[in-house]
């Protein structure tokens, strides 16, 4: 079952008229990549079997956001570049239909606007017209959902006036044309801390890996290091596993002793205002992102299925979600009832 044709048809087309930003990602595609902004980038690679739209009207608002273990997706848009490049099939609106609340975003910052890159590879989607829009659109449909959003700059910057915070606001302050609800900064959840459920209901909250120079709140923001377990400290404390090396086939093993003593860690967490993110993806040039997903994918859904069913996970970030194990985002969703 697929939700493409909605977005680019419905949506695309009525959202130009009021937001000139998506006039210019048009522009920039057909300037810098020779690519046009079609339909052919909502359209999934693969189905998917199961829907969990509106898994979180079920969990009491009264929690904090990062009292709820999250499905998440690594390089969420990442769906062309062939082997070594690509990490999902899904396109974001058939993950957001999925269960999937977690999505990891990588906006390369070119003619002042965000286009979304993997590395040096564009994924022929921009962050206003197939992203912003595409989530702002589900949540007018499902006002009890929150969006979890983590916004990374990527690749070479060029040809711009603004810096990255800057034209991220002007992505938040955009007109929408909805006359019952015009402004699209009311989606967005800016503020710094650890907000409960019910403040975020139907809001995007922004997760930032990018500096925010501008006197505004703009979401908590996460220090990463470099391919290790850290702790970042700002406005949040952050344990996060990134340890994404995957040497070779055999060393993908490595990678699931680092996913799962962060599951164990997380299980025995006290602070309520923690956030934890795991990310079970990994690759190299001898093993791609599928290959470790593959490996990984199945032991995260044994490890789900086989502990405490209402243990706390945190976020958990997949590659190829759909693929290597049945309903593995329902048993994370499992975790919260």
């Amino acid at each position: 079952m697929f939700f493409f044709f909605l977005y680019w048809v419905s949506s695309s087309f009525k959202h130009s008229s009021h937001d000139n930003i998506l006039t210019r990602e048009e522009y920039t595609s057909l300037k810098y990549y020779g690519v046009s902004l079609t339909s052919k980038n909502f359209i999934s690679k693969n189905q998917f079997s199961e829907l969990n739209p509106d898994w979180l009207s079920l969990v009491d608002g009264n929690k904090k956001i990062h009292q709820i273990s999250l499905p998440g997706t690594h390089e969420t848009c990442a769906r062309h570049g062939g082997y070594y490049y690509q990490c999902q099939e899904l396109s974001l609106m058939d993950q957001l239909m999925s269960g999937v609340r977690f999505f990891d975003i990588r906006c390369r910052h070119i003619n002042d606007v965000f286009m979304i890159h993997h590395g040096s590879v564009y994924q022929e989607l921009g962050f206003g017209s197939g992203v912003r829009n595409v989530c702002i659109d589900f949540l007018k449909s499902h006002p009890n959902e929150f969006i979890y959003m983590c916004i990374k700059e990527e690749y070479t910057s060029t040809g711009n006036t603004k810096t990255f915070a800057e034209t991220m606001l002007e992505y938040i302050n955009g007109d929408i044309g909805d006359e019952q609800k015009n402004d699209i900064s009311e989606y967005f959840y800016l503020a710094t801390g650890t907000p409960t459920l019910n403040e975020v209901r139907g809001k995007i909250v922004l997760l930032r890996r990018f500096k925010n120079e501008l006197p505004i709140d703009m979401g908590n923001e996460v220090f990463f290091q470099d391919d290790v377990t850290f702790t970042s400290y700002s406005t949040i404390t952050a344990r996060v596993q990134d340890q994404y090396v995957v040497s070779s086939l055999f060393d993908r093993s490595k990678k699931w002793s680092h996913v799962n003593s962060l599951l164990e860690e997380a299980k025995l967490r006290t602070d309520p205002n923690e956030l934890f993110m795991n990310f079970a993806s990994g690759y190299s040039s001898l093993c791609f992102p599928y290959s470790t997903a593959e490996y990984v994918t199945p032991l995260v859904g044994n490890y789900l299925k086989d502990t405490e069913p209402n243990a706390f996970v945190g976020v958990i970030l997949f590659d190829f979600i759909n693929l290597y194990f049945d309903n593995i985002i329902q048993l994370v969703i499992q975790r919260n009832y």
